[in-house]
């Protein structure tokens, strides 16, 4: 197994994923935290006896994106307990302060039964996803992010463009016309808190039509089409 190319996506007909589709838009929040990551290395590490300035700044370098490792494999654990949780699966006793917030939340608005996780799509328009969460009886789209984040945080303070990209994008790639959007972010700093940000019906639409601006894009940088006829 490998990761797929443009030339396999040729071969065999394969459309790209959401995530690749925006990164077609810079992205300046995260441009940001990969710099304070860098400086930080750079303020912190010591330097070595005889080390030349190139030399460091790749120490520094390595040590930042350490950082970034650490940071996304937290994440991806408490992304795959909360998976877990709405799959059935047993839910270890330091993953509770994280699931169960999420649970709770989503018991209060919705109700707990329906939902299905990680469900995925290849739209016709060409291109595909993966929702962590929907509903399609009510319809519900929902996406979690597990990030370093404290209490003053509102869900406004957390969510970004890109993220109602994505979740208008899966809305479209499932065929679920007017569903709720929302996004849940599980604090990664204090167990047990989450924010939530419901991304209204402007909102989305707006987004929806910023992500096939980039869809566009994707096709005239790659020279390649992908969508297709079901």
């Amino acid at each position: 197994m490998r990761p797929a190319t443009l030339a396999d996506a040729r071969k065999k007909g394969l459309v790209p994923g959401v995530s690749s589709i925006l990164q077609m838009e810079a992205r300046p929040q995260l441009t940001k935290w990969f710099i304070e990551q860098a400086l930080m290395s750079a303020l912190t590490l010591p330097r070595l006896a005889g080390e030349t300035d190139d030399d460091f700044i790749g120490r520094a370098r390595e040590d930042s994106k350490e950082q970034a490792r650490k940071a996304a494999a937290r994440g991806t654990a408490i992304h795959a307990a909360i998976q877990g949780a709405f799959e059935g699966k047993p839910i270890a006793a330091e993953d509770l302060p994280y699931v169960e917030p999420v649970r709770a939340w989503l018991l209060q608005r919705y109700g707990l039964d329906g939902w299905t996780a990680e469900s995925s799509f290849a739209s016709p328009m060409g291109y595909g996803g993966k929702a962590d969460l929907i509903h399609t009886g009510i319809p519900v789209v929902a996406d979690i992010k597990a990030k370093d984040f404290g209490p003053e945080k509102e869900g406004k303070d957390l969510a970004w463009p890109e993220h109602a990209m994505q979740l208008a994008a899966y809305r479209e790639g499932f065929g679920l016309p007017g569903a709720d959007c929302i996004n849940i972010f599980v604090s990664t700093r204090i167990p047990g808190l989450i924010r939530v940000r419901e991304w209204d019906e402007p909102e989305i639409y707006e987004n929806w039509k910023a992500f096939y601006c980039l869809l566009t894009l994707w096709t005239i940088r790659k020279k390649f089409d992908p969508s297709f006829t079901p």
